[in-house]
């Protein structure tokens, strides 16, 4: 049975700090970030990194922008109007509305 491992790496502590307020945000620790990193390393035999110039396309700014609207009061839709929407949708297309 495996044991737990130390692992230390040096980082600019400013860079560790923004990192560790932004994890505690999420409800996450370094530890627990960077064990999600290396398991998904593990599990994909690649390096989850996305690399782009346009960040608005990232999913970290998508999921920062759907908490900032929770914590501002959106509670979402109801499932029911959304279904009414797409019935609305698909009979607009020819079809009879049934989903």
């Amino acid at each position: 049975m495996p044991g737990n491992a130390n692992l230390s790496i040096r980082v600019d502590s400013d860079l560790k700090a923004q990192a560790e307020e932004a994890l505690s945000e999420l409800g996450m620790t370094m530890t627990g970030a960077v064990t999600m990193f290396l398991k998904q390393i593990v599990r994909e035999r690649a390096v989850p990194l996305s690399l782009s110039l346009d960040s608005s396309n990232a999913l970290y700014a998508d999921l920062l922008e759907a908490r900032t609207a929770r914590l501002d009061g959106y509670r979402g839709r109801d499932g029911w109007d959304v279904l009414s929407d797409m019935r609305d949708a698909v009979a607009g297309e020819g079809g009879n509305g049934e989903i």
